[in-house]
């Protein structure tokens, strides 16, 4: 297959993967609706990153920002949406005042485990059908993605 094929079939997959990811299932709609968080309200992608860094216990906004590779601030408007639905709240560290803490609302934290637990579980089918170097390869192809997308613009080539 030549490179230019091979990349438009990258580029018509990455967003179905995107939506598989940040799609929940039926029964998570059932325990989120069951908290009383809107189904339908709009979750991006980088709510979902923030989803899974709270999944493993809280953060301050510093810790998700340096994780999710972005600025504060932004973390905060992501948090500030989440909280928004009720899905976390934020709290004053209390060793240190001036530090903002993020994490899940009472009962989130095990649903939000029990999704991730789902998504790992659902790439791990895909990974395991993998030898050893064909997964290194996926992960470095990803992130080179990843690089691609963030590198400089050029001439708009």
């Amino acid at each position: 297959m030549d490179r230019e094929r091979l990349v438009d079939e990258i580029l018509m997959l990455l967003p179905v993967l995107g939506r598989l990811l940040d799609k929940p299932d039926p029964v998570e709609m059932g325990e989120i609706a069951r908290r009383g968080i809107p189904v339908d309200a709009h979750v991006s992608p980088g709510h979902i990153q923030v989803m899974i860094a709270l999944s493993r216990g809280p953060h301050s906004i510093r810790q998700l920002a340096g994780e999710l590779g972005v600025s504060s601030p932004a973390v905060s408007q992501l948090v500030d949406r989440l909280a928004e639905i009720g899905m976390v709240e934020r709290r004053h560290d209390d060793r240190d005042r001036r530090v903002v803490i993020v994490d899940y609302v009472p009962g989130m934290q095990e649903i939000a485990r029990r999704i991730v637990k789902r998504r790992r579980a659902q790439l791990l089918w895909a990974v395991e059908r993998m030898d050893e170097a064909e997964a290194r390869a996926l992960l470095k192809g990803l992130k080179l993605m990843i690089e691609g997308f963030d590198a400089p613009k050029g001439d708009g080539e």
